[in-house]
């Protein structure tokens, strides 16, 4: 009989959405004191895809492993979808702390770098220049708000949106079902 305990699900989940939220502010604090401006650069975005797809895939075969290797899709599904609200909550709790103490100035550094990035994406696809001001205008209430408390607060609740369907898709490729005899 094995001796070693299984681990809990939600355990797990949690253990890996620490390490996923810690990962993602190292990376984050490291860009931010290197050049904050990449904080708002695409590339970014897809870098933290990559790393949250990844973790997310390697968690859930970890913890199938941990388990006997077999896990439902709908466990596999509820495993990704807390290590993600946790890794979330974390960050969440840390932009509030980056934006409004550790550095109050940066929300109004990041809205001007994200504008300068929106009117040059304007200008290579040829957009009207009296058009591109008043777009440009609206883009910057709209991404100053986001650097609020509450507009941290909003991102994260919309972000469980995109969580669902992330674990959704990865859920696919950590759910191996018990084979059954006939």
């Amino acid at each position: 009989m094995d001796q070693q305990e299984k681990p809990s699900l939600y355990s797990h989940a949690m253990r890996w959405g620490v390490i996923l939220a810690l990962a993602t502010i190292f990376l984050t604090v490291i860009i931010y004191v290197l050049d904050y401006t990449v904080l708002v650069q695409f590339k970014l975005l897809l870098l933290f895809l990559v790393l949250f797809l990844g973790i997310l895939i390697y968690a859930g075969i970890n913890y199938r492993s941990s388990i006997g290797g077999y896990i439902s899709y709908g466990d596999a599904f509820k495993h990704g979808f807390v290590l993600l609200v946790i890794s979330g909550l974390i960050g969440t709790v840390f932009n509030v702390l980056l934006y409004n103490v550790i550095d109050p100035d940066l929300p109004a550094k990041l809205t001007d770098a994200a504008m300068e990035n929106a009117r040059q994406m304007m200008e290579r696809f040829g957009a009207p220049p009296d058009g591109m001001d008043e777009a440009l205008e609206k883009a910057k209430a709209d991404t100053a708000a986001r650097f609020t408390i509450l507009g941290t607060v909003k991102g994260f609740l919309w972000g469980l949106i995109l969580y669902a369907v992330v674990v959704a898709i990865t859920s696919l490729f950590v759910r191996k079902n018990e084979p059954i005899e006939m």
